[in-house]
Parts: structure tokens; C-alpha cells; sequence
């Protein structure tokens, strides 16, 4: 099995006209095209993403950077939604784009507006040292396995076009479950309901959704709250590699202790701000 993986794309911007005089100046945000991880397939017809391979962006402006630094927007969780309508060029529901697709246009967005060095403070794994470490944004790489048929015939996946989920039939039961990608919607609503006593089941709650063919909601909880610990574990080990999106990942070695370890970039309201 390999990594189907490549660079995030982003397009050619689209540069602002030659300066005019002060008394016509109309300023107007270049624009860029960035590559979805998803390619559109995942959308349904009537969404603006249906079969689309990329999406305009505008660059970041100083009133964006005003949504980042809304005390309430931050507190309600809402700013990187609202920075998301601010920056997609067709009228597009940030809360409709899939977690992949997200991450994508945030990368991109970021890299756009503050260059692509990102300073970051790691802690060691192992000594608990704070390592200053900065991630080359161009590294971005997108993951899409689930797009080679190779990849599913040795999972044992098959994509129901119909239901627009990953099927699979799990080991130890030996039941047919349906898995979905989820959208900024349902990953929100995944992370107000996550805690520690229930966190495997909403997740799975949140991702499986068809039982035998059954995608009556109550039908499928009922099966998880009595799945076979193994092919719970099955689900959460298959799912993240079903899922196109784009990573950044960086090696970093301890400067205390010369641990070697890898780490992603978290993608939250922090992850703008370069100093």
C-alpha cells in the first residue's frame, strides 16, 4: 500500500489592476485558486463544490484579521467559520466544506497573508522542553488515498456512490457499516458533545452511518452502543486514511534531549498570527 500524496496547489492570484489616481482608487483583494483534497466528489449536486477541483479565495485583508481578534467570535467558536465566508469567493457555507477542504483553503490563506514560515513553540514528548520550530507552509501535502482503487481493494473498501459512504464490512461482528465524511458542521457538533466518558461512541456516531444498508439514525446508535471492541477500533484505525485532506507535517528534534519526533499543525484562530 502506498501514500497517494502531493503538494497542496495553489493557483496563479489574480493581481490588483496598475494604481490609479487617489480620487478613482477602488481597491479589490487579489484572489488565488487553492486545490481541494476531496476533488468535489464528496458534495452533493446542489452544492456549489459538486465535481469543482478547486476553489477561489480572496487574500486575507485587515478586516479579516478583525474576525480573528473578535473576543466573541473566538469564545463562540465562530471566528475561523466567519473568516472562511470572508475569504470564499462563490457563496459557499464554510460549514458545508469538508474538514479536508477546510484545512486546505486555511494553509492556503495563511500562507497568502503572512508568508509561508510559521513559528511555532513545540514540548518535547520526552523531556517536556519547549523547542521554538518554524513549518515551511509549502510543505502542505494532500492525502488521498481513497481515490486509488488499489488503496480500497486492499482495505477492503468499497464507495457506495448512492449513500456517498465508504463501505465495509467490519471483522468480529461481520456487519456491513457505511462511513461519511464529515463537514465543519458535523465536527463542530462532534467537538461540543466530545468528552472522556463518551468519546469512541460520538465519534462513531458522528461517522458511521449505515448498518446493512439501515441509515435510520436510532438503528445505527443502537448498533454502535453494542459494537465488538475490536471493530469499534477497526473504524477509528481505517477512517483517517479514507479521508482526503491536506497535512502539514514537520520532523523536529529536541534541542535539550535530541528527541526525533513528528507533529502536525493545529489549524485554529491561533494558527494565523505569525508572531
Amino acid at each position: 500500500m502506498r501514500n497517494n500524496q502531493r503538494r497542496l496547489g495553489h493557483g496563479p492570484a489574480h493581481q490588483p489592476s496598475p494604481p490609479a489616481p487617489v480620487a478613482e482608487m477602488a481597491f479589490t483583494a487579489p484572489t488565488e485558486f487553492v486545490e481541494l483534497p476531496s476533488r468535489g466528489e464528496f458534495y452533493t449536486e446542489d452544492h456549489p463544490l459538486y465535481k469543482q477541483e478547486t476553489v477561489e479565495i480572496k487574500f486575507m485583508t485587515a478586516k479579516d484579521e478583525d474576525i480573528l481578534t473578535s473576543e466573541a467570535l473566538l469564545k463562540k467558536g465562530l471566528a475561523v467559520d466567519r473568516l472562511l465566508d470572508s475569504l470564499l469567493v462563490a457563496d459557499v457555507d464554510p460549514a458545508s466544506l469538508l474538514v479536508g477542504d477546510r484545512s486546505a483553503i486555511l494553509i492556503a490563506a495563511r500562507a497568502s497573508a503572512y508568508g509561508s514560515d510559521y513559528k511555532v513553540s513545540i514540548r518535547c514528548s520526552g523531556c517536556q522542553t519547549e523547542n521554538e520550530f518554524v513549518f515551511d507552509l509549502n510543505t502542505a501535502t494532500i492525502y488521498d488515498d481513497c481515490f486509488e482503487k488499489e488503496f480500497l481493494h486492499e482495505e477492503r473498501v468499497v464507495f457506495d456512490e448512492g449513500t456517498q459512504t465508504f463501505d465495509v464490512v467490519l471483522p468480529v461482528s461481520n456487519v456491513s457499516v457505511g462511513l461519511a465524511l464529515i463537514d465543519g458542521r458535523k465536527e463542530k457538533r462532534f467537538s461540543e458533545k466530545d468528552n472522556n466518558k463518551n468519546r469512541v461512541t460520538s465519534l462513531l456516531s458522528t461517522i458511521l452511518v449505515k448498518v446493512n444498508e439501515d441509515t435510520d439514525f436510532a438503528n445505527v446508535r443502537d448498533f454502535i452502543e453494542t459494537m465488538p471492541a475490536k471493530d469499534s477500533r477497526y473504524i477509528r484505525n481505517l477512517y483517517p486514511k479514507l479521508v482526503p485532506t491536506v497535512k502539514l507535517l514537520e520532523k523536529f528534534s529536541c534541542l535539550n534531549c535530541f528527541l526525533a519526533e513528528e507533529t502536525e499543525v493545529p489549524l485554529t484562530a491561533e494558527f494565523f498570527w505569525p508572531e
